[in-house]
């Protein structure tokens, strides 16, 4: 008699996984990521947030970190290639998005997990890519294309000053406890990224309502 595997009759054990559980879960984990930090934020509470068990949270995702991994990677990176043909268009452009509703949001998510970066390599690792490389690769774009244009020396060191607007901003965040806004963002560009790129530079745009400190 010819042998039948077991596992080819099987019947799949279990409900199938519902993929809106996991959008709730991950929505869930970014918002008590803003509200509460990485430290504080607990899968019970992500849990508690989403309406699920606990149980269903521990079957995804078997720590706190991997859940905060998956939930970064949902979030969208600002889209759209900026490319005006003049550098001074393209960086009055980059740092309006910067201030995006959008951007701002990313930007809440990034200070709440970098009190974990130094501890958890795997998070580090996801806020690197996820997060502070794209924004220097776009600026870096910007940049070479500019040189290219003939608008920067050749000796302009292009990859140091795109981390520029990136870093600073992270850093106002950090120090502030909330993402710069547009008043902050265009005194970078106004008063250290032109200068490094060898632009004179030049006062920024009031924002009278705008409270960066």
């Amino acid at each position: 008699m010819p042998h039948t595997s077991a596992t080819s009759t099987e019947l799949p054990r279990g409900r199938p996984r519902d993929p809106s559980r996991d959008a709730a879960i991950t929505d869930a984990a970014i918002e008590l990521l803003i509200r509460t930090g990485y430290d504080r934020l607990t899968v019970e509470g992500v849990a508690a947030e989403a309406g699920v068990g606990k149980a269903t949270v521990y079957r995804r995702w078997k720590s706190k970190a991997d859940l905060v991994i998956d939930a970064m990677a949902t979030l969208k990176p600002v889209a759209g290639a900026i490319d005006t043909g003049s550098l001074d268009e393209d960086i009055e452009q980059m740092a309006a998005v910067s201030c995006s509703p959008q951007s701002q949001r990313l930007l809440q998510v990034m200070t709440s997990v970098c009190s974990a970066l130094s501890r958890e390599p795997d998070l580090l690792e996801a806020f690197r890519t996820r997060f502070t490389e794209p924004r220097i690769e776009r600026l870096t774009e910007i940049l070479d294309r500019a040189r290219r244009r003939g608008e920067l020396a050749p000796h302009i060191d292009v990859a140091m000053a795109a981390s520029l607007l990136p870093s600073l901003m992270l850093h106002r965040a950090l120090t502030t406890g909330r993402p710069a806004g547009r008043a902050y963002a265009e005194q970078i560009v106004s008063t250290v990224l032109r200068p490094v790129l060898g632009l004179p530079a030049r006062p920024s745009t009031p924002h009278p309502k705008e409270t960066d400190d």
